[in-house]
């Protein structure tokens, strides 16, 4: 009995550390564009025409796509893109447009700028500035001045039922 106790703790610590290494899984970043190029002194790589960046569920496209790598070591972790005109960053369910995006890695959020929309199912949110907390999911839209205000459309979902009397 004493030795099936032992065997089922360890199996369970065996487990537990799977799970735990997965967890913490790298999911790498595919980039994709009409043109590149790279510094090597500044590790920056620059993405130039329709380009395109995929980690998992999450894209971003712009005219352009600048990627920051960390500079102190070689394991090429990205650590932030910026992405100048025409962006779309598709997250899940959301999907959100603006002019420019500074996608930080390290802090896992992403702001977007001038002009923005954001669509999550089928609610609508449009003003200046985005900031998108990818940890907890919360998304917040202001204006930068006072003179222009942010605007929201949600749609009430439907019942499938017809209406009934």
């Amino acid at each position: 009995m004493k030795c099936i106790s032992v065997y089922l703790k360890i199996i369970l610590i065996y487990i537990c550390s799977i799970i735990i290494v997965y967890a913490e899984e790298i999911i790498p970043v595919d980039i994709t564009s009409d043109e590149m190029q790279w510094d090597d002194n500044e590790r920056i790589a620059y993405a130039i025409g329709n380009a395109a960046a995929i980690q998992g569920k999450r894209k971003m496209q712009a005219d352009k796509l600048i990627v920051y790598l960390e500079k102190n070591n070689d394991t090429n972790e990205i650590i932030l893109i910026k992405a100048e005109g025409n962006v779309i960053f598709t997250n899940m369910d959301e999907i959100a447009t603006g002019k420019l995006a500074t996608y930080d890695f390290i802090k896992n959020n992403i702001i977007i700028e001038d002009d923005v929309t954001l669509m999550k199912n089928d609610n609508l949110m449009k003003g200046e500035l985005l900031e998108m907390n990818l940890n907890t999911g919360i998304s917040q839209i202001s204006s930068k001045n006072d003179s222009k205000k942010v605007k929201m459309r949600f749609l009430p979902k439907t019942n499938d039922k017809g209406l009934e009397w």
